[in-house]
């Protein structure tokens, strides 16, 4: 059957950003039948990017519209469009970004559920309070989390090191665009976290993110059953 599509992309920029256009881009990538709508940033700031699809003919996932926070020197799925078996179908969607900033990111992504709050720790581990106290139906603080990306290796020490002490862990690829990454930046910046990028592993233990980590070995013998 033949399959028709249309695609419009408009990318609204204030005049104030004009000319960090090329910072952010939004473009499709194939995996097999799936069309994967993509953003890459390679700017030295977070960008929130909204995508809004209308489709026919197609299973979106992770819904028609998103809003996703993409770090600085990352690319990130927006969404994936599926042709339904047997059908026509057609699509098109618009693009809209701004700079991450406090202000920007009040909302909760569109289609995602809002991120919970956990307490954030510095570099000397010292817990800082975050906005609003958690509840353990909103958390489950002894998880331990470790966010990371691939080829790290200092992801894969700790990764490693908690294996050998027999602790669980779950881990979250931060290149994968999974809902938990959101969640992670959002709670940085929430707890105070100014920066442009972060040295992994970002590490969540008892409800507390510990970022650029210094001393690895100090911090993972820290981490008890």
């Amino acid at each position: 059957m033949k399959a028709k599509f249309f695609l419009i992309i408009l990318l609204f920029l204030s005049m104030a950003i004009h000319a960090q256009q090329k910072d952010i881009s939004v473009f499709e990538k194939k995996d097999g039948d799936k069309n994967i709508v993509v953003a890459r940033n390679i700017g030295k700031i977070p960008y929130i990017v909204k995508l809004d699809i209308r489709a026919s003919g197609m299973i979106v996932e992770p819904g028609i519209h998103t809003e996703t926070v993409v770090p600085a020197g990352f690319m990130k799925d927006l969404a994936t469009l599926t042709p339904k078996p047997g059908e026509s179908w057609t699509y098109g969607y618009d693009v809209a970004f701004v700079q991450y900033t406090e202000s920007a990111s009040t909302q909760p992504p569109v289609s995602e559920a809002p991120a919970s709050s956990v307490a954030i720790s510095k570099t000397d581990n010292a817990p800082v309070s975050s906005p609003a106290a958690s509840t353990k139906a909103e958390v489950d603080n002894s998880e331990i989390i470790i966010y990371s990306k691939p080829g790290c290796s200092r992801c894969a020490f700790v990764k490693k090191s908690l294996t050998d002490k027999g602790i669980k862990y779950k881990e979250v690829d931060v290149t994968s665009g999974a809902p938990e990454v959101n969640d992670m930046w959002m709670n940085l910046r929430h707890g105070g976290f100014s920066g442009e990028s972060v040295t992994m592993p970002v590490v969540k233990v008892k409800g507390q993110l510990h970022y650029n980590i210094k001393d690895l070995q100090q911090f993972v013998n820290g981490i008890e059953k």
